[in-house]
């Protein structure tokens, strides 16, 4: 599968002990993205700021331990910020609404396929 870009997965967990949501940080080095902010004539910006990220299994060794969730951030490029909240981000940033893990046929077709607005 051809990439053309790395990302970075923000993850969003519970901490039971301190009763906050934190922020994981996930870098991903080789994905295909597809989209970003723009307007479109016909569907406005609702439609115009879909993002379609492609993340290959065979290039993206131990993908499988990355704990991908509907409602996580990601953002195109390698980011090296802590957050504590979306907010904190200064960059484009969208959260993940389809979540498609195709793992089955070649490896070279293997990937997991991201939605997000």
């Amino acid at each position: 599968m051809t990439t053309n870009s790395c990302m970075t997965l923000y993850h969003k967990r519970f901490n039971s002990e301190k009763r906050l949501d934190e922020w994981d940080r996930y870098p991903i080095e080789n994905v295909m993205w597809q989209g970003g902010k723009g307007a479109s004539i016909n569907k406005g910006y609702d439609k115009a700021n879909d993002i379609k990220v492609f993340i290959p299994y065979d290039t993206n060794k131990e993908l499988e331990k990355v704990p991908f969730s509907i409602g996580d951030i990601i953002v195109k490029g390698s980011v090296e910020d802590k957050i504590l909240k979306q907010s904190d981000l200064k960059v484009d940033n969208y959260n993940i609404t389809t979540l498609i893990n195709n793992d089955y046929g070649s490896d070279d077709m293997r990937h997991i396929q991201l939605g997000a607005k």
